[in-house]
């Protein structure tokens, strides 16, 4: 079983870049979750989420990612997908949960757009299902 190495970086504009590597699933998705919870227990709500280097996640990783997507957006925020790898890509596209995430192709897309939404992210202005 490949652990997942999660490193948090803080660029300038004070919002939190989560790069993540390995798989994520059952297994390993508690450690995502506390990682995201930490964030938005000190406040950062907007958060880009780099699943560049994520081969697999499963079902128990889509609803901590949900589940993080709707506790940011009830705080103003959101979570922002960047380089987004095609197995990944099209487990969001199977599941519809690509509609309540922005995906971006760089960490500066995705920076540029959480800076820009500040408060006011949609993503389209789908509603994230409770």
């Amino acid at each position: 079983m490949q652990g997942l190495e999660i490193h948090v970086d803080e660029p300038d504009a004070g919002i939190p870049v989560v790069r993540l590597k390995g798989e994520i699933d059952l297994h390993t998705c508690p450690e995502l979750r506390s990682t995201l919870g930490r964030l938005m227990e000190s406040g950062k709500f907007r958060v880009v989420l780099d699943l560049a280097e994520v081969p697999y996640l499963d079902s128990a990783a889509l609803g901590v990612l949900v589940d993080a997507v709707r506790r940011a957006r009830e705080n103003g925020g959101g979570i922002y997908l960047v380089q987004v790898t095609p197995f990944v890509q099209r487990a969001f596209e199977i599941t519809r949960l690509i509609k309540i995430f922005q995906v971006h192709p760089t960490i500066e897309d995705a920076l540029r757009a959480a800076d820009a939404a500040g408060g006011e992210d949609t993503a389209g202005g789908v509603a994230v299902p409770a």
